[in-house]
């Protein structure tokens, strides 16, 4: 069995803290996108199981780390500690600041989107109308060639006519 001393044990808990205040400081990111992007339940589900499958992760690779990969209890309470001290503390300040941020970020995003569908939509109105005004303008062409050779054939037709007579 592997040994951790004292100095080690206290770093380890002091680590835990602070990942556990940064597993809550993503949550509430993730809290403040969902708020303005996912409102569905599914959404929602699924980004919270993928968040917790993500942090038991990062738990499990710290736990490698710290503890030569020993479970131990100290490590998951301090990091628990650290995501409800962050959660009571630090979070009441940043997720509104974060959901005032997103808000105005996808305010932003909308205009530049309703911009670019408008410029789209008069470049696909001008490409219309060019292309209207090249089948016009082949359609008599056509017309042209199409009487030309029809003028041409008959002019032949009344030649053959003439030399049979």
């Amino acid at each position: 069995m592997w040994e951790i001393n004292n100095y080690n044990q206290v770093i380890t808990f002091a680590l835990s803290l602070c990942l556990g205040a940064l597993c809550c400081a993503l949550y509430d990111v993730v809290r403040a996108v969902r708020k303005v992007c996912f409102n569905s339940v599914w959404a929602i589900t699924i980004g919270d199981i993928l968040l917790w499958i993500f942090f038991a992760l990062v738990t499990f690779v710290f736990l490698i780390a710290r503890t030569n990969g020993e479970v131990r209890g100290y490590v998951i309470v301090s990091q628990f500690l650290g995501f409800i001290l962050f959660r009571i503390s630090i979070s009441k300040i940043i997720y509104p600041i974060l959901s005032y941020i997103i808000v105005k970020i996808t305010a932003i995003t909308r205009k530049i989107n309703t911009f670019i569908n408008r410029f789209y939509e008069k470049i696909e109105l001008l490409a219309l109308k060019f292309f209207k005004s090249i089948k016009k303008l082949l359609k008599n062409v056509v017309k042209l060639l199409y009487t030309y050779k029809n003028i041409l054939s008959t002019e032949n037709n009344l030649d053959e006519t003439k030399t049979e007579t």
